[in-house]
C-alpha cells in the first residue's frame, strides 16, 4: 500500500496527483466520485460508473406514443393509495432543503 498526498487550498480545492489519476483512469473533464464509509472515503472514477440504459430511450418513446394513441388506458392515481401513503408518513418530518447523505447518482 502506498500513500499519495495532495494539499487542500484555502478554497478547499485540491489537485489529484498523477498517480491517483492514472490508477482511476481519469482524463480531463471526467467526474470524480466519493464513496463515504464511516470515517473512510474512497475516490472513484464516477465517469466510468455512469452508463446509459440501452433500451430506456426506445421504451420512453414507445410509452409516449402508446399514451398518445390510447389515452383511455390512463387511470387516475387512486385516492385510497394517496390516503394510505399520508397515513403511513403522518408525523414524519421532512426537510426538503436538508443535504443528502451518502452517494447520490443523478
Amino acid at each position: 500500500m502506498s500513500i499519495v498526498t495532495s494539499r487542500v487550498t484555502e478554497r478547499s480545492q485540491t489537485t489529484l496527483p498523477p498517480a491517483v489519476r492514472t490508477v482511476l483512469g481519469l482524463h480531463p473533464g471526467q467526474r470524480v466520485g466519493y464513496i463515504i464509509e464511516g470515517a473512510d472515503v474512497r475516490i472513484v472514477n464516477a465517469s466510468a460508473l455512469a452508463h446509459e440504459d440501452p433500451v430506456l430511450e426506445d421504451f420512453l418513446t414507445f410509452l409516449g406514443r402508446d399514451l398518445s394513441t390510447h389515452p383511455d388506458r390512463l387511470t387516475p392515481f387512486p385516492a385510497s393509495l394517496l390516503e394510505r401513503a399520508r397515513a403511513v408518513t403522518s408525523g414524519i418530518p421532512i426537510d426538503h432543503d436538508a443535504p443528502l447523505d451518502g452517494a447520490i447518482a443523478l
